[in-house]
């Protein structure tokens, strides 16, 4: 295909290309077609031919340098970024592809600067080039953690974009359904508006304008100067901390929301940004509990080795090999965990007291030429190290003996370890027993451990240090959100109620929606909403909104609200209230009841149930109820099979749970011609508090250089 003469110059003057490089149109042409034919290598050397005869030619830097990065021959790459800006250091192009090459090749954070010098000369067009590095360094800054500078570009990316681009929003939607990722970092945040007849107005207003295109560093300077001249007024400082975040500066971003959360502004206002505040700010350091790596020489091997079998203490536990290279010899002998009591017999009306703990891991090495043999013994240096030792001593006895090594092998939180523990469950341990158990163990955590563990926000003060303490109100406040805005179960709410009293903290009010703006309102905010004063629009865009943004809390609230209500308005569909419930529900007998009533509902609206016979086959999959499981098979049989989608469908979720095979027979309806009993239960095992379901990226891929246009 032919280049359109009346496309944009790819050196990004914004002029046509029959009116800027006309005399390079086919040599341009023949270097895409290069490359359309995948001979890459030809298309490079052909553009080092042109450039002998075109040295200072923009768009020929241009294409070298992308063909260089898409090669990933970044030395070259850097030679050819500092002649072409050495050429044309005022190109936006040229900036832009700086900034694509720092994105691909160091520190996610250098590569903002560079992009601000490509957006900073520009004035309505935009060169692709740069719309691809706005793309870039927003993928890279997600990709290595720099969440707030992230969001910022991605959703600068999201705003300029042509209408079928969706990359950045996305790579948005992922960010937000990330597990563990905090609630409040999931919000889009907004500069404060402020009325322009007040003496300062204007400039608050030219600095989001500025900040609407991109342009930061400018916006940054003269809300610096306005921060000067007019003091802390709550816009400025807001503002600022908002362009500083998205310029990557954390420190000032954290700084500059302390600071607002101390001014005169609304009580939620406040707490939320003093809670975001904390989440982010590098400069708060909780004081820690080491995690160390023992070593101990091993007196007798088969002795020892003997006694981690047979002690009922001990069991094995797999490692990854990769954890120790590619080397054989430098795997460990056996690895496995040390309880500090016998796993009981079975997990059925288990007492929470009698459930064992893992006390540290242990790695056994043999004996070899170059090393003598030893045991690692991996634990947290806390208030059981002493127990752990002693209990290994009791195991172990005289087949160890001297401790040969000690290595910190990492730092953990206090604060967040107190949130946190190990089990061994049996793995019959029922799943409403199981979820009994948990909640029990958590209400503890939190109410006893987390209240008593010193948090570097409050001052190296406990929570409960610091009730009496007038200074730390704000942020004894927003400690507290950080706790509950992490909650999915609603169940869970009347805990909260408890930790706010033991703390003397207010508790939080219910919010009248009327004049409230929905689709700002913060996520953490919506349980509070008086849903009774909503209509069924608002209540269903609000459900949307909560399911994008990965809000799990506020999503039941909103679904549970549209599920029960009587009668809907027309347009207005309660088919996926229904499927948030069960998808999200913690408790299983709830889940049961919720699939029941969207039963009940497709068959009152003459729609089929095919979808909710699906979701309870994977409640009974993961309760291990083989009896229902067949049940429900056969109802998709000789209801369900015809329909479009189903049969696939059911194969899919039979083989991801194991239970067949996915090139295996099949009947002639495209059902599983045998239907399988159900697997036990997944949630065995050994389990620890904050494990969760794998993350959004795929396991083995891997970052890609350069975000490609």
């Amino acid at each position: 295909m032919a280049i359109d003469p009346y496309a944009p110059c790819p050196c990004g003057s914004g002029k046509k290309l029959k009116f800027c490089c006309a005399d390079l149109a086919a040599d341009i042409e023949k270097v895409h077609q290069m490359v359309s034919g995948e001979q890459p290598h030809a298309a490079l050397k052909h553009i080092e031919q042109l450039l002998e005869k075109h040295p200072q030619r923009a768009s020929l830097f241009d294409l070298r340098m992308s063909l260089e990065l898409s090669l990933h021959e970044f030395e070259a790459a850097r030679k050819t970024r500092d002649a072409y800006l050495a050429a044309h250091p005022t190109s936006a192009s040229a900036h832009a592809q700086a900034a694509i090459f720092a994105s691909a090749t160091g520190p996610s954070i250098q590569s903002i600067d560079p992009l601000q010098d490509a957006l900073e000369p520009l004035d309505e067009e935009m060169p692709l080039r740069v719309l691809e590095a706005i793309g870039a360094v927003g993928h890279a800054l997600l990709l290595q953690g720099e969440l707030v500078s992230a969001r910022g570009h991605l959703l600068l990316y999201a705003a300029i974009a042509p209408e079928k681009d969706n990359r950045a929003l996305e790579l948005l939607l992922r960010m937000n359904l990330q597990a563990g990722l905090p609630l409040l970092m999931r919000e889009y945040l907004l500069l404060i508006d402020c009325p322009t007849d007040i003496s300062w107005g204007q400039r608050l207003e030219e600095a989001s304008q500025l900040s609407s295109r991109g342009l930061w560093r400018k916006a940054e300077a003269i809300l610096s100067e306005l921060r000067e001249e007019v003091g802390p007024e709550p816009a400025v400082v807001y503002n600022l901390s908002l362009v500083r975040g998205w310029l990557g500066q954390m420190g000032s971003f954290a700084a500059g929301l302390h600071e607002y959360a101390q001014l005169e502004v609304p009580p939620d206002n406040a707490i939320e940004a003093e809670a975001l505040a904390q989440l982010v700010d590098p400069d708060l350091k909780d004081p820690t509990v080491e995690t160390v790596k023992l070593s101990y020489e091993v007196k007798n091997l088969d002795t020892l080795a003997e006694s981690l079998v047979s002690d009922k203490r001990v069991e094995d536990y797999a490692l990854d090999p990769k954890e120790f290279g590619e080397d054989e010899v430098a795997r460990p002998r056996g690895t496995y965990v040390l309880l500090d009591r016998p796993t009981p017999s079975t997990g059925v009306d288990l007492p929470r007291s009698e459930i064992p703990s893992v006390e540290a891991f242990l790695c056994l090495f043999g004996k070899r030429t170059d090393r003598e043999a030893k045991l690692e013994v991996t634990t947290d240096r806390g208030g059981c190290f002493e127990r752990t030792q002693a209990l290994l001593e009791e195991v172990a006895g005289d087949s160890i003996g001297e401790l040969v090594e000690e290595e910190v092998v990492a730092e953990k939180s206090i604060s967040n370890e107190s949130l946190s523990w190990r089990w061994r469950l049996p793995n019959d341990t029922p799943p409403d027993h199981r979820h009994q158990l948990l909640a029990e163990q958590r209400r503890e955590a939190i109410l006893d451990h987390w209240t008593n563990a010193p948090r570097a926000a409050l001052g190296d003060k406990s929570p409960q240090e610091a009730v009496d303490d007038a200074d730390l109100h704000i942020a004894l406040q927003a400690s507290a959100l950080i706790i509950e805005q992490a909650a999915v179960d609603p169940a869970e709410l009347p805990m909260f109620a408890e930790l706010r009293t033991r703390l003397n903290l207010p508790l939080p009010k219910a919010i009248d929606p009327t004049g409230v703006d929905l689709e700002h309102l913060p996520l953490v905010r919506v349980p509070r909403l008086d849903f009774s004063k909503l209509s069924d629009e608002e209540v269903a865009h609000l459900l949307n909104r909560t399911v994008l943004m990965g809000a799990a809390l506020a999503t039941l609230s909103a679904a549970k609200e549209l599920a029960t209500r009587p009668e809907l308005a027309e347009g207005v569909d309660a088919a996926p209230a229904y499927r948030q419930l069960i998808r999200l529900e913690p408790n299983h007998q709830w889940v049961a009841k919720w699939i029941a009533e969207a039963r009940e509902w497709s068959k009152k609206n003459d729609k089929s149930v095919a979808e909710w016979v699906m979701m309870e086959m994977e409640l009974a999959i993961e309760r291990g109820e083989g009896d229902r499981l067949q049940a429900l098979l056969n109802e998709i049989q000789d209801n369900h099979a015809s329909e479009p989608g189903v049969a696939e469908a059911t194969y899919r979720l039979l083989a991801a749970a194991g239970l067949v095979n996915p090139n295996g027979p099949a009947g002639a309806s495209g059902m599983p011609a045998s239907p399988p009993q159900a697997a036990p239960s997944p949630n065995s095992g050994l389990w620890t508090p904050g494990d969760s379901d794998p993350g959004v990226e795929s396991e083995g891929e891997e970052k890609p250089a350069i975000w490609t246009p």
